[in-house]
């Protein structure tokens, strides 16, 4: 796999307080420099105001943290790799995310060997996960509820215009960017029947698109232009997205096949019109 050029087609925001901004942002660039020093994922802003979050009707128990990030490192590259990122999510600003509820039940999918950690409440969780071979993989998830799986994946194949890289009964993932030892992705699961996701207000995706004006009738939510080139939506469970206008005649591949839609797909069912 050769490695690529040119813009990611999607990069995540980070809303942090006011005076915050520069340590979170410097605390990311120092975690993945050593993974993927070409890759400007994370890009952390500050917000005029703290966030009020709202908590909503469903029981804490039941809810499901919106998005996770996941570092995957062959055991190849050594212990010594894996221990440094982990020692450094024990420090300052990380916090540690429980796995537990106040019950001492395990989260779904949090297993109590596996630890968690955050830079703020409303930012996604992170984990770090030794593999036996491969290469580096950097995974951010976004957690569907059950009924809003499938309806998901057509939409971010719509918003990416291409298909999904590989895909399972509740899982599958975007290969985004891909060089012979490093791949990004953007994978979506599928939440049990019944638990439903928790949003992270101060986490936005923003992806670079061509046809704006295609594609705004198809999305599930209103889409509110925020400036000249940026406009501003939600998917079926309340993430936040960013669309951006870019007028390039090609966005950054990934080095792998991915099959290039000439206009948009059929409308996911529910979409209105």
């Amino acid at each position: 796999m050769d490695e690529t050029q040119g813009p990611l087609a999607m990069t995540v925001h980070l809303l942090a307080n006011s005076g915050h901004g520069s340590l979170l942002q410097r605390t990311l660039d120092q975690l993945l420099d050593c993974i993927c020093p070409e890759v400007r994922l994370f890009q952390v802003s500050e917000r005029a105001s703290p966030v009020k979050y709202c908590e909503k009707s469903h029981s804490k128990r039941s809810r499901f943290p919106g998005m996770s990030v996941l570092l995957f490192l062959p055991k190849s590259l050594g212990e010594d790799r894996l221990f440094r990122i982990l020692d450094s999510l024990q420090h300052s600003p990380w916090q540690y995310y429980p796995t537990q509820d106040t019950r001492g039940r395990l989260c779904p999918y949090l297993l109590a060997n596996q630890e968690f950690y955050s830079l703020d409440s409303q930012m996604p969780i992170w984990g770090v996960r030794q593999v036996h071979c491969g290469s580096e993989i950097l995974r951010v998830t976004l957690y569907c509820s059950f009924d809003n799986y499938e309806d998901a994946i057509r939409l971010y194949e719509m918003i990416l215009q291409r298909e999904v890289t590989l895909q399972k009964s509740n899982f599958c993932f975007f290969v985004l960017y891909a060089t012979n030892s490093f791949a990004l992705q953007l994978s979506l699961k599928q939440l049990p029947p019944g638990m439903s996701v928790d949003p992270k207000e101060s986490s936005v995706l923003q992806f670079k698109v061509r046809e704006i004006g295609q594609l705004v009738p198809l999305l599930p939510n209103p889409c509110i232009p925020i400036s000249s080139t940026r406009w501003q939506t939600q998917d079926y469970d309340g993430n936040k997205i960013l669309l951006q206008r870019w007028e390039s005649s090609s966005l950054a591949q990934t080095g792998v096949q991915w099959c290039h839609h000439s206009s948009l797909r059929s409308p996911p069912s529910g979409f209105k019109l």
